[in-house]
């Protein structure tokens, strides 16, 4: 690559008319301008994520309905014009948190299943299920909140519903992909019906997980995947020996 032009570049340092420009995108200032650019994008970005950050927070302590954007933005460390630049509702905002959520659920089962046919992935589930349908309060607080706002209002019932069909896609995606129905067994359920059972059980066993963990374990999800699925059931583990004492 060429080096960058120097020379007198003040006549341009008041336009922005040879912005991405052929003919002066060398000039010294060009860069400059870019690397500005990009950090107030990233500026943006993270002003975004800290907002839905605090309204995850506020909204799980004190209510969708009750909670306002003053709170969130004061909890995010910012004025309520900060939430109105990026978000243009707190249905909006809510709209986002169950975005992030998924992506991030979606992300997270990429990386864990990756390459797995659908028993090893069932099976491990039921082995290690805080990896899988892991129980998390908070969202389990904001998941309750947002279907009751649904409920009351067509809008954002929608919106969240198109978000939840989004969600059940991509297990349908993955379902496919790795190998379901094609594991000896005829398919007890359509990949899409599949995916509505699986997002319903974990869904059902985190409310109750929640409300009372001494009694109920989440790990029921992998043993009723496996059993729903036909696949073949865990090895039952080996019982622990006590260790030997010195000297025995």
């Amino acid at each position: 690559m060429a080096p960058l032009r120097g020379g007198d570049t003040r006549q341009y340092a008041d336009t922005v008319r040879y912005v991405n420009t052929i003919k002066y995108s060398r000039t010294t200032w060009y860069p400059a301008y870019m690397q500005e650019r990009l950090s107030r994008q990233e500026r943006k970005s993270q002003t975004r994520e800290r907002l839905i950050d605090a309204a995850a927070t506020v909204f799980a302590q004190r209510g969708f309905e009750t909670a306002s954007l003053d709170e969130v933005a004061a909890a995010a460390g910012y004025t309520k014009g900060a939430v109105y630049s990026n978000f243009a509702s707190k249905t909006d905002l809510l709209i986002a948190l169950i975005e992030r959520r998924i992506d991030s659920q979606s992300a997270q089962y990429s990386r864990r299943f990756e390459g797995q046919d659908l028993a090893t992935a069932a099976r491990s589930i039921e082995a290690e299920p805080g990896l899988g349908m892991e129980l998390e309060k908070q969202w389990v607080v904001l998941a309750v909140e947002f279907w009751l706002h649904a409920m009351r209002d067509e809008h954002t019932r929608l919106l969240v519903a198109e978000q939840y069909e989004r969600a059940r896609t991509e297990v349908s995606k993955f379902l496919v992909a790795s190998g379901y129905g094609q594991h000896g067994h005829e398919a007890p359920l359509e990949p899409r019906d599949m995916a509505i059972v699986i997002e319903a059980l974990g869904t059902g066993l985190s409310l109750q997980a929640a409300l009372d963990p001494e009694h109920v374990r989440m790990s029921l999800a992998g043993e009723v995947l496996v059993n729903l699925l036909h696949l073949p059931a865990l090895p039952s583990p080996e019982p622990m020996l006590p260790k030997a004492e010195a000297g025995d």
